[in-house]
């Protein structure tokens, strides 16, 4: 592996957290007449692998350099190559992504699956990839875990979406309550209560916290009394001891949804919101993002959703330090949400979020919401927030100023969009290119997405045309001027 140590040197002293470490690898592109650093990295990662140890019986036989990565090398590779891919022999892009989409489960981890499939996103449609089905690794996404698939499989369902044995819940031994056929512990009424309220989260646009134990009378006493300190509280020490309480009694009642909901920590000032940003550790498996997204659903996202002017510098670093350490959970539980609020994104809103993509989220990561927020099914767009918050979260965008803002932001750091995505925004410029004919924020958007963008948009020339056309800016000949040399 000694061709390899340089990069490893270059990567190890690089600050830079994404694909950008590779695109001034000493390894490669230094020297003159020497190739570009991606094609010269794409060579050296479909090179056949060095001689392996007998232990290594994970990596296929003929397996090539790429394949003995580790997984995070594997993904910055991907995204560099695919930021690169215009200046790249296609067919070999297209072997090294068919490697990763047509291995068997579980030789590569998500991300790398993700990065190849991007990989090939920004490619020129064709026949489809040797040796992977059309729609396989797009489906393979979708697809329940194979554990779940198993336990489906023996199990005899009570639901036919859930696979749940029978006899988990029907009574053993003892007379099914009702003298029926019913379940033990569960009644009919009961079941059919608990639909009508996940129906009524989900048309108020948010997925419902998972079921979990009621709170008892004791566990109820104690959280309206910690609600009352945490209004209350005069130091950081006493701050402290309040999310320690906290904290126990989220872990005593097994429903920390629930305590965290009677107990309103959202309504603490600011420096008391920065301690149970950094001190309270929840595990909430059965939360979207896990106890992190939580936390932020029920301390941080409430300031976001009726922000006004720039959120406190105190509030904020410690609502990105959590945002840094948990992506996911910020997706969830901050970035859709508040991009999906019902009123609107405003300015203060689309400068918190727009800290948290460019200083918190793989490009992976944003390039993966944009997806889901643009083309997903509904279903994925349901974020996670408190009960009190339903009413203020919907399913839909509302296309305002700081919205367009927020993705031309997303544009200018180099993150590859899907073409499904790209689609959508082309459908959106084209409908609403009438609404924002004075903006200069739309204006920009254009300029930023018309070159980011034509590979993607080129067979929609002559309508992007006629959009930017029903723009009156200082910027319109200069879209216009875009979409005429780019074609």
């Amino acid at each position: 592996m000694e061709q390899w140590l340089p990069l490893f040197r270059h990567l190890l002293a690089c600050p830079v957290p994404n694909a950008a470490a590779f695109s001034s690898s000493p390894s490669s592109g230094d020297c003159p007449g020497s190739p570009p650093p991606a094609a010269a990295l794409l060579r050296l990662l479909l090179s056949p692998a060095p001689t392996l140890p007998a232990s290594a019986s994970d990596v296929p036989t003929g397996a090539i350099l790429f394949q003995t990565l580790p997984p995070f090398l594997q993904s910055q590779a991907l995204s560099f190559l695919a930021s690169s891919a215009d200046l790249l022999d296609t067919h070999l892009i297209r072997s090294l992504a068919a490697r990763v989409l047509s291995a068997p489960p579980g030789r590569y981890g998500f991300w790398t699956c993700r990065g190849a499939r991007h990989l090939l996103d920004g490619l020129p449609e064709e026949e489809g990839v040797p040796g992977v089905a059309s729609e396989e690794f797009v489906n393979g996404f979708h697809e329940p875990p194979p554990w779940l698939k198993e336990v489906g499989a023996r199990a005899r369902p009570v639901l036919p979406w859930l696979p749940v044995d029978c006899r988990s819940v029907m009574g053993r031994g003892r007379r099914p309550r009702g003298g029926g056929d019913g379940l033990d512990g569960i009644e009919l009424e009961t079941l059919v209560l608990v639909q009508d309220e996940d129906v009524e989260m989900q048309e108020a646009g948010c997925i419902p916290l998972p079921q979990a134990p009621p709170l008892g009378d004791s566990i109820v006493q104690r959280a309206l009394a910690v609600q009352k300190e945490i209004v209350m509280v005069e130091s950081v020490l006493v701050a402290q001891r309040v999310v320690k309480d906290l904290q126990d009694l989220c872990v005593r009642s097994r429903n920390a949804a629930a305590v965290l909901s009677l107990v309103q920590p959202w309504e603490a000032d600011d420096d008391t919101l920065r301690v149970l940003l950094s001190n309270l550790v929840l595990q909430e498996d059965g939360v979207r993002g896990g106890g992190p997204a939580l936390v932020l659903c029920s301390v941080f996202l409430p300031q976001l959703l009726e922000l006004q002017r720039p959120p406190s510098s105190v509030l904020l670093s410690a609502a990105l330090d959590l945002c840094k350490r948990h992506p996911a959970a910020a997706l969830e539980a901050v970035l859709f949400p508040l991009v999906l609020r019902k009123g609107g994104l405003n300015v203060p809103q689309c400068d918190v979020l727009t800290r948290i993509v460019k200083e918190c989220m793989h490009p992976l990561h944003v390039s993966a919401f944009c997806h889901r927020l643009l083309s997903g099914e509904e279903q994925e767009r349901k974020p996670v927030c408190m009960p009190q918050h339903h009413e203020n979260v919907g399913t839909h965008l509302v296309w305002t100023e700081s919205l367009f803002s927020l993705f031309y932001s997303i544009l200018s750091q180099d993150i590859c969009l899907t073409p499904s995505s790209v689609g959508e925004l082309i459908s959106v410029i084209d409908e609403r290119a009438s609404e924002f004919s004075r903006s200069l924020k739309f204006g920009n958007f254009l300029l930023c997405f018309v070159p980011k963008c034509w590979h993607q948009c080129k067979n929609q020339r002559v309508l992007l045309e006629r959009a930017v056309e029903r723009t009156n800016t200082f910027l319109t000949k200069a879209i216009l001027a875009k979409l005429h040399t780019a074609s």
